[in-house]
């Protein structure tokens, strides 16, 4: 079998590796920031054996005779699971947005939501499926250590990445925010102190085109600056079922310019801006199932080829939008971010200071229901700021280097805009009506926390975090307008008045306590137990109830985990193993909720079924994950990532829709009628596989070129969609192949690379949604051939 996330081959020999330090890979981390582990940038317009080296930073790995190395040897010593991902493995796999890491990590899954860019993270199964795409993710994404709490401001960044870092479980004791399931850290590429420039093209199948460039170098001796960008075009796979047009081509453009400054021997100063733009074609699914199909509706089967899709575009529904009557489903999101960060060093810590502005603009068209019908049409419109500040101390280590300590603070602002248009004119032809439901959502979070750690032994070390979070959020002005008839005249539910303001507030602390012991000095186990929070919300922009925006609670988890770090046969094998245990309370789940009584009798809130986020009390999850990477002979490398997990609720009742439905038709009454879930399976992917192999030959003509052979796969178990899932609530397995050929100089200044990925071309469901009126499913992409050449000086 294949064997995990990120390898290295440095190069032949140690007569090799000395005679050209530019074709060594700058071996990147995204360890935790509070470390003073150094980080390394490595281009990303590079291959495996040829990234830029940084000049600030010295390569972080384990040279041995005949020079075999494994990246990310500082993690060896860290007592977690964490996912480390190299910049060449990114550009091998083709990661081109956050959604794409799910291929890489054990146990991850990322989901775009509705077919929006927004997407949804579960990370060992704990995640929320954010459908109003109004509240914070469970596992918490990161930017150059700038946590992101809207998930959809992490999309257009992927892009002159050093390294990225998946971490598992509860955190928040070391640095930013508390959340449940973890984080993904990425860390695009520092400024060099000397001049480097490069560039690459992707030019693949269905005409997608990728272009990526960067320039880095001094101003002065103590002043040093990056620009990169990237442009994506094309790529478009998806057909309209009945005129065959072709859709799904992306547009997009973003850039980063970086400054980083060393005012004296002791301060460090990083200026980064970054701006995006989007206006691709997206959004795009097929109909798994139509279970409302009639003469009213009109019948719609089961898509066959699931890069069918479909739309209609109502030109009163474009005009009260402001687009074209004769739009496709698209984006226009523009993101852009300043951050600044710096640091001191005081003698006995190190004071490290993080500022961060970022604001996003989103329009997105998207057809849910992936028909003609016009049911499922809808309009996003979001206006998003978020002003962070983190301040962090470092402690010196003491007691001869065997306490180490890092305390801090953390503030962010969140100021929301929201408005979601839907078009229902097709779902109730005789009173024919467009909806608009808008909401304000300011929220602020402010957290302190601290990270102890101290050497009982030189071998045994005990870990002690904890963190304190105040978590305040309102739903300020929720509105909802619906617009009756061709002439669009307009009339505002609940007597025209905004619904009430509601809030919710969060107080709780989160921590860990752990021990590790270090066995040699290639083999380290450890155990510990960690303790997450994350706030409540509400359910908005699809708001007909003010019952809908009374905020759910905050969930909770209790995690329990053992491992072990391991190197072998002088370092030609790492093993890393995990085995965690998570006691989960008040899962953050979209259901529905009911009114009891009798329409037509002026009960307020209106008697019937309305979806909102419920709490399932508790559950359990359990699993495994094992990573594997290999150096057995020269020139060859394999990794593999296996993620085994199981869940289950042991306390959890949601409406019984079709029983409540029922009781209506014989009494004129709502109800509520629930089934029992105690016991019933999460639903989560069991069995996550990724690995790939790599062989790089001898050189080649005169000893001065080589070729790279490399392949890979990734197997992703079934997911249902909902407790006891069957039928189309279920995202069928899959497996899915890559190979790559490279042949590049070793000076490494140049190289060529043809690829293919889905090799086999399976048809595969990458996530699905319930529409207005049938089941949505979005399908990965189908096989890829494409060329890679590029630069690097």
């Amino acid at each position: 079998m294949l064997l995990a996330t990120a390898f290295g081959w440095t190069g032949y020999d140690l007569q090799h590796s000395a005679v050209a330090a530019n074709t060594q890979p700058a071996h990147t981390t995204a360890q935790r920031p509070h470390r003073d582990t150094p980080q390394h940038a490595a281009s990303a317009h590079t291959t495996a054996a040829a990234t830029t080296l940084q000049s600030r930073a010295a390569p972080e790995t384990i040279s041995v005779r005949r020079n075999r190395a494994f990246q990310f040897s500082a993690a060896q010593h860290e007592p977690d699971s964490t996912s480390h991902i190299s910049a060449a493995t990114l550009i091998e796999q083709h990661v081109q947005t956050v959604n794409d890491l799910q291929r890489l990590v054990p146990n991850l899954t990322i989901q775009t939501e509705g077919g929006s860019t927004s997407a949804s993270y579960y990370l060992r199964g704990i995640g929320l499926e954010d459908y109003t795409q109004n509240n914070m993710s469970s596992v918490m994404t990161y930017f150059d250590d700038v946590a992101y709490p809207i998930s959809s401001m992490s999309t257009g960044q992927m892009f002159d990445v050093s390294a990225v870092a998946v971490e598992p479980g509860p955190v928040g004791t070391e640095h930013g925010m508390a959340d449940t399931g973890g984080e993904v850290r990425i860390d695009s590429n520092a400024p060099t102190k000397e001049f480097h420039y490069g560039a690459s093209e992707d030019i693949a199948s269905y005409a997608r085109s990728k272009t990526n460039t960067y320039v880095s170098g001094s101003i002065t001796h103590n002043l040093q600056y990056r620009i990169a960008g990237q442009m994506l075009e094309g790529g478009g796979y998806f057909h309209n079922r009945n005129t065959g047009q072709t859709v799904g081509n992306a547009n997009m453009g973003a850039l980063r310019g970086r400054l980083a400054w060393q005012p004296d021997s002791k301060t460090n100063i990083d200026l980064i801006a970054n701006w995006s733009q989007d206006e691709s074609q997206s959004g795009y699914g097929f109909v798994l199932s139509d279970p409302y199909s009639s003469s009213t509706y009109g019948a719609q089967p089961r898509d066959q080829n699931i890069y069918n899709t479909g739309w209609s575009l109502n030109p009163n529904f474009a005009h009260l939008v402001g687009i074209s009557p004769n739009s496709v489903p698209n984006n226009h999101n523009v993101t852009w971010s300043i951050i600044l960060k710096g640091s001191r060093d005081l003698g006995f810590a190190k004071l490290k200071s993080i500022t961060s502005f970022a604001q996003q603009q989103r329009h997105e068209y998207n057809d849910r229901d992936a028909m003609d019908l016009r049911s499922g049409d809808t309009y996003f419109v979001g206006e998003s700021n978020v002003f962070s500040q983190e301040l962090r101390l470092e402690g010196r280590p003491m007691f001869n280097d065997r306490f180490k300590w890092t305390i801090g603070t953390y503030y962010n602002r969140t100021r929301t805009f929201g408005a979601n248009w839907f078009d229902m004119t097709g779902t109730n032809p005789s009173d024919p009506f467009i909806r608009d439901s808008y909401h304000n959502q300011p929220a602020e979070t402010f957290d302190q926390f601290a990270n102890l750690s101290y050497k009982i032994i030189p071998s045994v070390r005990v870990n002690f975090g904890l963190n304190h979070e105040t978590d305040t959020r309102q739903i300020v002005d929720d509105t909802v307008v619906q617009y009756y008839g061709a002439t669009n005249t307009n009339k505002m539910l609940m007597n025209g008045s905004p619904f009430p303001t509601f809030g919710a507030i969060t107080n709780q602390f989160s921590g860990r306590v752990g021990i590790d012991w270090r066995i040699n000095h290639d083999v380290m186990v450890y155990a510990s137990i960690k303790r997450g929070v994350k706030p409540g919300g509400f359910t908005t922009n699809t708001t007909v109830s003010e019952v809908q925006l009374k905020p759910f609670k905050p969930e909770w988890v209790l995690a329990y985990e053992i491992g072990v770090k391991s190197e072998f046969f002088k370092h030609r094998l790492r093993i890393n193993a995990a085995m965690f245990y998570d006691d989960y309370h008040d899962k953050q789940i979209l259901g529905q909720i009911v009114m009891p009584g009798q329409l037509n009798m002026g009960l307020n809130p209106t008697p019937g079924i309305y979806g909102s986020y419920i709490n399932a009390p508790k559950s359990t999850i359990w699993g495994t994950e094992v990573q594997i990477q290999a150096h057995p002979i020269r020139g060859l490398s394999l990794t593999q990532n296996i993620g085994w997990e199981r869940g289950t609720y042991d306390d959890f009742q949601e409406v019984n829709q079709q029983a409540v439905q029922a009781y209506f038709a014989q009494t004129q009454t709502y109800k509520s009628f629930t089934t029992n879930y105690n016991g019933a399976d999460m639903g989560i992917p069991k069995l996550t596989l990724n690995g790939s192999v790599s062989y790089q030959t001898r050189p080649l003509l005169h000893n001065a070129y080589t070729l790279t052979f490399e392949g890979n796969y990734s197997y992703r178990g079934a997911q249902g969609w909902q407790p006891r899932a069957t039928g189309v609530y279920v995202i069928p397995a899959y497996f899915l192949m890559g190979a790559s050929i490279t042949f590049k100089p070793r000076n490494g200044q140049w190289y060529v690379n043809a690829y293919a990925s889905n090799l086999l071309n399976r048809h595969y469901i990458l996530s699905e949604t319930f529409a207005t009126v049938d089941q949505v499913g979005y399908a990965g992409a189908p096989r890829f051939v494409g060329g890679r050449f590029g630069c690097d000086f």
